[in-house]
């Protein structure tokens, strides 16, 4: 039976609870908040499930809320869990950032030349973004959002800060592109976060990779070849090539013609994602030679348990264990630019087959359509060259 009216309802402001009729109950909180619940019992257990709050909640809506619970109890379902399973299901049906940035890394993970790129993704976003916004729907999201996650880290990791930032950008970009949200993108830096965050260059100066003087380069040279380990032959090949870090732990048998002199690493392993054929000179020749007559793997440089290839930080921790001194001044990547400034300073090279020995790119798209050619004689002379001048014989 219905005890009570709109009136009645209207009248109450006391704390307690004020009873209805068939469950249904109206409680008075301390705050003098009301709010219907419905009191059921089934299998023996008596439980009590919330409708709303008053007047929000109408009397009449909530005695239409009770008689529908009712129905589902007399189905054999209890309304309560019936309840928290919409509640679910709905908070499923959201897209949050942290749900559409782990799909986003887990499609374009297969991008990325390195495989650490993958982990990198992960651990900066869930570093520094997740906390802000991972639960938050993306419509929700707004540049103050971006603001607060890069405002701590902005100036003093600024390197970390940029990286997150572009990261960000993309995920967004694919949010709306895929009509998840509306632009413009929170994260883009032009005409949005550049009016909001300091202009760093302003404030610090670039750091570029430490790189070693090019006339104490030979000197390294012969003192890596006297130590014979699969790190020094790997360190002494990349200085030789003036390759990338990752382009030569990962270099495999069948990328080098030792016949012709070449080594062709496929676009999936190139920065750029372009195939790139470097000229071996004598100093990288003499570097496969001796590794091949110990090696019948698939990599070249191997690690220890010959299943795969040394690491990237095994270069590295054999400048820093074996030259501390060198180390202060240089880091393995650090000898492209030995190598460029030895090639710029020493002799007239066209400086485009010079950028093409570092395989850069042209970031002139009107030059690129026109200049395709590869220039290899003229970089095949530049590394002869430059092995000349690791041998002392430039």
């Amino acid at each position: 039976m219905a005890h009570l009216t709109n009136k009645k309802l209207e009248s109450f402001f006391e704390k307690g609870v004020y009873v209805d009729g068939d469950g249904l109950r109206l409680r008075i909180g301390k705050n003098k908040n009301k709010s219907w619940s419905l009191r059921y019992q089934l299998a023996g257990q008596v439980r009590e499930m919330g409708l709303g709050k008053y007047p929000i909640v109408s009397l009449k809506d909530a005695r239409k809320k009770m008689i529908d619970a009712k129905k589902m109890i007399y189905e054999g379902k209890d309304p309560l869990e019936v309840k928290k399973e919409l509640k679910l299901e709905k908070q499923k049906q959201i897209i949050t950032f942290k749900k559409i940035s782990d799909e986003f890394i887990k499609k374009f993970q297969i991008e990325w030349t390195n495989k650490k790129h993958t982990q990198q993704w992960t651990n900066t976003l869930n570093t520094y973004a997740n906390p802000i916004i991972g639960k938050l729907p993306l419509d929700k999201i707004n540049n103050n959002h971006i603001c607060k996650i890069l405002n701590p880290i902005w100036i003093t990791k600024h390197e970390t800060a940029s990286k997150v930032r572009q990261r960000l950008e993309r995920v967004f970009s694919y949010c709306i592109a895929r009509q998840f949200m509306k632009g413009p993108n929170p994260a883009a830096y032009k005409d949005n976060l550049q009016h909001l965050l300091p202009n760093v260059s302003k404030i610090i100066s670039v750091k570029h990779h430490r790189s070693l003087d090019y006339n104490d380069v030979p000197d390294l040279i012969n003192e890596l070849q006297k130590l014979k380990t699969t790190s020094s032959y790997a360190l002494t090949f990349l200085i030789a090539t003036a390759t990338r870090t990752n382009e030569v732990i990962g270099a495999i048998w069948k990328e080098i013609d030792l016949k012709n002199k070449v080594w062709t690493i496929p676009a999936p392993r190139m920065k750029m994602r372009q195939e790139h054929s470097v000229p071996l000179n004598d100093t990288a020749c003499f570097v496969l030679s001796n590794i091949q007559k110990h090696n019948s793997s698939d990599f070249i440089f191997l690690n220890n348990n010959k299943k795969s290839h040394i690491s990237n930080n095994k270069m590295r921790l054999l400048l820093k264990n074996n030259f501390p001194e060198i180390f202060k001044k240089t880091v393995p990547h650090g000898f492209r630019s030995s190598f460029r400034d030895w090639a710029e300073e020493n002799h007239n090279f066209s400086r485009r087959a010079v950028e093409l020995c570092l395989a850069h790119s042209n970031k002139n798209k009107v030059e690129k359509a026109y200049l395709r050619s590869d220039l290899f004689l003229k970089r095949k002379h530049i590394m002869d060259e430059w092995n000349n001048f690791l041998r002392g014989s430039d």
